[in-house]
């Protein structure tokens, strides 16, 4: 398949796992889900990436993907590290006679892996992205498996910064749909008690703040008791957000 029309592809089954992910690290697991069917290989797969200072796996396919990975991490030496730190692309890696990595080589031989390769993907801003590939089986990881691997991890870096936006302008909304629910439940418990106390929005508000100090209960759990105590109904629920 052309380059062209295998990215294209890539981006058809990644658009929907993002519209349907709700953080950043569900979106990775659900592309890191997809990378076996993509690149037409039965193996495990990873992503890791630079956090903080830290080499991490974001996702991984399975357990003995993630045990590997943190192996090149406590020794840091590995293809996948090479390829975070240095940008290196190590394909088609023979676990059996490799001697660059001792440990990891061992480990991912215990776990039942017979070959490996490490694919590096630029993220806007200078930052990197790996996708690590095992397989239990020799010769798997060829030419053409190994161009698909890198369109793959080309697309899901593409895609990160804009998911992260998209992720933060969530929170952001949701955090704004609580506020103001919050302030349409205090909003009906002050009318409740200028009816009940005959007393201005100030000092109503003043009750009800005396209330959760008291109690050491968040303002607008309070103001949900007062509605439901002297209406014998709970709090109207606030219209739906909408940006």
């Amino acid at each position: 398949m052309p380059e062209e029309a295998f990215r294209h592809r890539v981006w058809v089954q990644l658009e929907p796992v993002l519209r349907a992910s709700t953080a950043i690290d569900e979106y990775l697991q659900a592309a890191t889900d997809l990378a076996g069917g993509l690149i037409e290989v039965s193996g495990s797969y990873s992503l890791s990436a630079s956090l903080y200072g830290n080499l991490t796996t974001v996702a991984s396919s399975d357990r003995a993907a993630w045990e590997a990975d943190q192996v090149e991490f406590d020794t840091k030496a590995g293809p996948c590290v090479e390829a975070l730190r240095d940008g290196a692309v190590h394909g088609a890696i023979d676990l059996g006679s490799e001697r660059r990595w001792p440990a990891w080589t061992a480990v991912a031989g215990l776990l039942g892996f017979v070959t490996a390769a490490g694919v590096p993907a630029e993220i806007a801003g200078g930052h990197r992205l790996a996708l690590n590939l095992y397989a239990p089986v020799p010769g798997v990881f060829d030419d053409e498996t190994l161009r698909r691997a890198t369109v793959f991890a080309e697309e899901v870096a593409r895609t990160v910064p804009g998911a992260v936006r998209l992720f933060a302008a969530d929170e952001r909304a949701s955090q704004l749909e609580q506020a103001l629910a919050s302030r349409t439940t205090i909003d009906q418990a002050l009318g409740v008690l200028m009816a009940q106390n005959s007393c201005s929005a100030d000092e109503a508000f003043g009750i009800l703040r005396r209330a959760s100090q008291s109690r050491n209960v968040k303002l607008r759990d309070v103001a949900a008791l007062i509605i439901e105590r002297f209406t014998g109904h709970p709090a109207a629920e606030s219209p739906p957000f909408r940006t």
